[in-house]
């Protein structure tokens, strides 16, 4: 055995794998910038997850051969590498937003410093997904989700390795087995929980393994040392390969496919399909076959080493790491999607940033000789006082000396009451829904009006699922949950002001016009119940009570001509709202007479239970819920969103049968074909869908 020695060794340099990490980091850059033009470019990431485990897994398993692995060095590698471009962008996100963002946006992008700083984005993201998260575009770190599984993996990767190796399992066995168990977790979990799935590790390490079990046999295959080796854990993989009559031919033939399928995931992949699960095989494939084809395919030789990709490939983590900050803060600022010529600024700025992070912050602190441990440390502190800094950011109130009127870069037509666009306070200690959600002010205002793409695409889908149950003489009906806004105007501030044209009247005008479809919307219902019904939402909350969702169903059901539960309300206790934690307010004045409980004349009973295979949605699992002593034997399809729960109550007194088959974003495109699939048809289908989504 060789002796060890006090250098790492690494793999030989290969400038085609740099040009795949141009090809990989521009996809993305594109999709960020032009996302109607390059659909499926987010799979770059999954490209960088098979490079990332590939060239790692070489230099862990060729030192550990040799008898070179250092934990030390492996890791003060990874420090060199990682922290100068990270720092550096984690430092000028929080320099610009002091200058650029809302108390709220600061105290959030301070907690995304920290997980940044940490390597834990992934699950900062993870748990802050929900109904009313604010838009990805509006959050400058969200592309550090992937560096935070990249260092996991190479947390977990070499330490287990190295355990392995020294109990002397089998290498080959151990990385195929971790890969198969990732896959078949990925795979399940994407249609159980989507968004687990993509942020979770254990369904991601699968791709870096991927790079991984590349990497084990391409050492096989160049190292005489490694065939004897492997032979002793496994026996000789692919002996064919090795013949140089036939190693050309089928080098170029996998480059041409690999090549094939990253173009088909780039253009075809979308994020309307259940990623990552299957399709995410698209891209790993791809980037395995090009990778395993070798330096000397010409695909790999003439285009991916090309001087113009290699460049782009050597600032690419930079240029991953700078991108999207620039992105999002301009549309932050902007308001709303930038010019194609601001966002084709912002790619240049990004290059040019990239290059001169290499040049001048990168290449000095990772390759410079003097004084390493100095740099060392500096680099080292330099990430915890940005995760302290982070820390600091989120925990203070900078309601005072932030809002819109005081911020040094101006924003563009924002529509913010106060501090926050996530909320804002009207009177009498009514709270509402900031324009941070669905552009609900600017929509109240209509500042906005929709564009005819927008009119035509919910007219079709409308179209198409009520043309649906028409065919089989279904009735579909469309309950719209009014804003509070709609139903309670005399308590908006001052200076907000509605439009007397309502935004959502420009789509439903045009969906009572399709005749296979009825349109219930309860705001006349509703303003004139509370005259007399008492408050009908909940002061804190964007939702209507237990007696608005109430009136709203029996004016649905009086519309239908179905049987209405008999039911009475009492005064409930003091109800918090999602809009207090959204709004951080503490000791927040909270009343008795905005909630209701119900009180059954006659309780109904009935039983629900989640429908087997079915993928969750926003709301969970799709479910059937059956009750014997209905009101109706009548069977029911339900697709909702938020305001569904209010109604669920007397949808399950109402009716034998109700299947809640999720979010309609997720689901109305789906109807059509699975009413046409289902052996039993319901009687009608409704859908609840809140007037601000219009």
């Amino acid at each position: 055995m060789t002796p060890p020695t006090t250098q790492l060794l690494h793999p030989k340099y290969r400038p085609d794998i740099d040009g795949l990490r141009a090809i990989a980091v521009m996809s993305v850059v594109f999709f960020h910038a032009f996302p109607t033009s390059l659909k499926g470019g987010f799979t770059g990431v999954d490209v960088f997850f098979v490079i990332s485990g590939f060239l790692i897994s070489t230099i862990i398993f060729q030192n550990l051969y040799q008898g070179t692995f250092s934990f030390s060095e492996f890791y003060i590698r990874r420090v060199k590498r990682i922290f100068p471009a990270l720092g550096l962008v984690l430092f000028f996100c929080l320099l610009f937003a002091s200058f650029s963002l809302l108390p709220d946006e600061l105290n959030q992008l301070g907690k995304h410093v920290f997980a940044g700083a940490g390597f834990a984005s992934n699950f900062l993201l993870w748990s802050e997904s929900g109904y009313f998260d604010n838009s990805a575009e509006t959050k400058p770190l969200l592309h550090l989700w992937s560096l935070g599984i990249e260092e996991q993996f190479y947390i977990i990767w070499p330490l287990l390795l190295w355990a392995a190796w020294k109990i002397r399992l089998n290498l080959f066995v151990l990385t195929v087995f971790l890969l198969c168990s990732s896959l078949v977790i990925n795979i399940w979990l994407v249609y159980q929980d989507p968004i687990a799935t993509f942020y979770s590790p254990l369904t991601r390490f699968w791709e870096l393994l991927c790079g991984a079990l590349l990497a084990w046999v391409s050492l096989q295959h160049s190292n005489s040392n490694f065939s004897d080796l492997f032979k002793t854990q496994g026996g000789a993989i692919l002996p064919w390969l090795a013949d140089p009559k036939n190693k050309l031919v089928i080098s170029n033939l996998c480059a041409l496919i690999g090549i094939a399928l990253l173009i088909f995931g780039f253009f075809f992949v979308n994020k309307e399909l259940s990623f990552p699960g299957y399709w995410a095989l698209v891209p790993v494939i791809g980037t395995v076959l090009i990778i395993s084809s070798g330096p000397q395919a010409w695909i790999n030789r003439k285009i991916l080493s090309h001087k113009v990709l290699v460049w782009i490939g050597l600032i690419s983590f930079p240029l991953y790491l700078w991108h999207w900050p620039i992105l999002s803060f301009l549309r932050i600022v902007y308001f709303e999607t930038p010019p194609l010529k601001f966002r084709l600024f912002a790619v240049i700025a990004s290059i040019l940033l990239a290059w001169i992070t290499m040049k001048f912050i990168e290449k000095p602190l990772r390759f410079g000789t003097k004084n390493p441990t100095l740099k060392l440390g500096v680099l080292i502190s330099s990430l915890v006082v940005l995760a302290l800094s982070g820390i600091i950011v989120n925990n203070t109130n900078f309601s005072d000396s932030h809002s819109l009127d005081k911020l040094s870069v101006k924003r563009r037509g924002e529509h913010a009451i106060g501090s926050s666009l996530a909320w804002y306070q009207g009177k009498e200690d009514w709270l509402f829904l900031g324009n941070a959600h669905d552009n609900i002010v600017a929509k109240l205002k209509l500042a906005i009006k929709p564009s005819e793409a927008q009119l035509n695409e919910v007219k079709e889908s409308f179209s198409k699922f009520s043309e649906a149950g028409a065919k089989f003489g279904i009735p579909t009906v469309l309950i719209i949950g009014p804003n509070k806004s709609s139903i309670y105007p005399e308590y908006l501030p001052d200076g907000l002001i509605p439009s007397e044209i309502k935004y959502s009247s420009l789509f439903l005008n045009m969906l009572r016009g399709l005749p296979s479809l009825i349109v219930y919307d309860p705001t006349a219902d509703l303003v004139e119940a509370k005259r007399t019904e008492g408050i009908l939402y909940w002061k804190t909350d964007t939702h209507w009570n237990h007696k608005g969702a109430y009136l709203a169903y029996a004016g649905f059901s009086k519309q239908l001509k179905l049987p209405i539960p008999d039911v009475d309300f009492k005064q409930g206790s003091t109800y918090s709202g999602h809009l207090l934690e959204t709004a951080k307010l503490k000791d927040f004045q909270l009343h008795n007479e905005d909630n209701w409980d119900v009180v059954w004349k006659e309780k109904p009973e009935w039983t629900e239970q989640e429908i087997p295979n079915e993928k969750k949605t926003t709301f969970g699992a799709s479910s059937i819920v059956t009750n014997e002593n209905s009101l109706t034997k009548r069977y029911v399809w339900v697709v909702g969103d938020s305001f569904t729960p209010g109604l669920k109550p007397y949808f399950n007194a109402s009716f034998r049968e109700v299947r809640y088959i999720g979010h309609w974003v997720q689901k109305l495109k789906d109807l059509p074909g699975e009413l046409n699939k289902a052996d039993r048809k319901p009687d009608l289908i409704v859908v609840v869908r809140v007037e601000r989504s219009f």
